[in-house]
């Protein structure tokens, strides 16, 4: 680990977005994060992926995808009667 505040990380994904992309991410109590969340919106909706770090070592340190949201935020709730 560096004397830095931030490390080097890459995204992984089913999607082109987070097909190899490199992102900085701050440590968190001095050591990296296990999970992180990435929030977009696109089109009224917001999307949430989150991605869990691989057991690697050297930086770039690799997150896999592992779950997609997509919240619409103008939309009515589908709960059944």
């Amino acid at each position: 680990m560096s004397h830095s505040a931030t490390y080097r990380a890459v995204l992984f994904g089913p999607n082109p977005i987070a097909a190899g992309t490199e992102v900085e991410l701050e440590y968190i109590d001095g050591d990296y994060q296990d999970v992180i969340v990435l929030e977009a919106v696109e089109d009224t909706e917001t999307i949430t992926r989150t991605y869990k770090r691989g057991r690697e070592t050297d930086e770039p340190i690799p997150y896999r995808f592992v779950e997609e949201d997509v919240a619409d935020s103008g939309g009515e709730a589908d709960v059944p009667n």
